[in-house]
This record gives structure tokens, C-alpha cells and sequence, in this order.
């Protein structure tokens, strides 16, 4: 820990003209990092690879194919990072509403959407081939894809010429890192209580 506790020790301590422990380990001594959204902690730098790492690899070890995945929120990139480490995967599908959320975790949290020590990937993760992020409702991009749909109304042609078969392929495992459920907020409610979203979620599931 820097002397005093003072942004001006902390700096000083790098300086590799000093030869001190810190300039030779700058990597440990970076600084701490925190997301917060509507005054709710989301993200902090001390807990990133635990967290996302708990949060991803057992339900994809768990499967004994994982190739198409689906993530629900995750616009720091670090859930995305943790599902391109399995090679098995070909598709993750990463479905963020905030696009200004993913663009200043590029800016100030590279190193969560760092994917530059996965062989065949990219710098960024976002930019790996195997991603497809969209920034869009999530709760709306899987209902009107997989929700229940009691309307016998035949679909018209131009419908028919626009159906994307990709767009309604199954998933073998579908990640949540969106709020949390003890968030009090109508959207967290939506995420962990609402039967449409939920039975839509199941029937996405291969």
C-alpha cells in the first residue's frame, strides 16, 4: 500500500526509477474499479474473475456440448470473456439493452472484455467472430422468439421472406448477468418473476 494513502504516494511508488516493490509489480497495484447503475453496486475489480467465473463455467461445464449460448445483460464483457474461453462454443449471443454500458467498459474496464489470451480471438471480445451482441430488451427479444403464442393468425409473405431460422435456434445454455433479484425495480422483478419471460426462457432452452 502506498505510503500516507495519497494518489501522489501511489504514483510515486510505480515510478520504476525507484525500484520499489510496486514498480515491479505495477499489475498488482492497479486500481480499484467499481460499476454502479442507479446508485446499485454491480461490479467491482477485486471480485470481476470470481464472480464471473462462478457464473459461467459450471452451467457450460455441466453441458456436455456447449455451442450455442445466450447471455442476458453482461455489458461489462466479462461474462462474454469467460463463455469464448470454451472452445466448444460457436455462437454466444449476447443481448445488452445499454449500449453506452458496453462502450465505457471498453473505455475504463478493458481488462474485463480483454479476450487477447484466448487463442483465435480478438483484443476486444465483443469483436471475437464467435459474438453476437445486440443491443436490445432482452425480456422482448425472447418472448417474441420463444413465448407462447396462442394467435392462430397465419403469417403473412413478407413475414415469411423476413424469418431468420438462426434467429429462433435453441440455446444450450442461457447466462443471466443482468440485476439482481433483491434489486427492488419493476425491470428486476420482470427478470425473476415474470411467467411469459420465463416460460420463454425454457422453451429457448435446447
Amino acid at each position: 500500500v502506498p505510503k500516507h494513502n495519497t494518489l501522489a504516494a501511489y504514483h510515486k511508488s510505480l515510478d520504476p526509477s525507484n525500484g520499489s516493490y510496486e514498480s515491479q509489480n505495477p499489475e498488482l497495484y492497479k486500481p480499484v474499479k467499481a460499476v454502479y447503475l442507479d446508485g446499485v453496486l454491480q461490479s467491482h475489480s477485486h471480485g470481476d474473475a470470481g464472480y464471473h467465473e462462478s457464473l459461467v463455467h459450471p452451467g457450460l461445464f455441466s453441458h456436455p456440448n456447449p455451442k450455442r449460448v445466450g447471455i442476458i445483460g453482461g455489458g461489462e464483457g466479462a461474462t462474454l470473456r469467460e463463455v469464448l474461453k470454451h472452445d466448444t462454443v460457436e455462437k454466444c449471443i449476447m443481448i445488452e439493452i445499454d449500449e453506452l454500458m458496453v462502450m465505457k467498459s471498453r473505455e475504463f474496464l478493458e481488462e474485463w472484455s480483454d479476450c487477447s489470451d484466448i487463442v483465435g480471438s480478438a483484443d476486444w471480445c465483443v469483436e471475437d467472430e464467435r459474438a453476437d451482441v445486440r443491443f436490445e430488451d432482452a425480456v422482448a427479444w425472447f418472448v417474441n422468439r420463444f413465448g407462447e403464442d396462442d394467435s392462430e393468425d397465419e403469417e403473412s409473405e413478407e413475414e415469411e421472406e423476413e424469418y431468420d431460422e438462426d434467429e429462433y435456434k435453441k440455446f444450450d445454455v442461457i447466462i443471466m448477468d443482468a440485476l439482481d433479484p433483491q434489486v427492488k425495480i419493476p425491470f428486476a422483478e420482470v427478470l425473476y418473476q415474470d411467467p411469459t419471460f420465463l416460460t420463454s426462457l425454457y422453451n429457448a432452452m435446447t
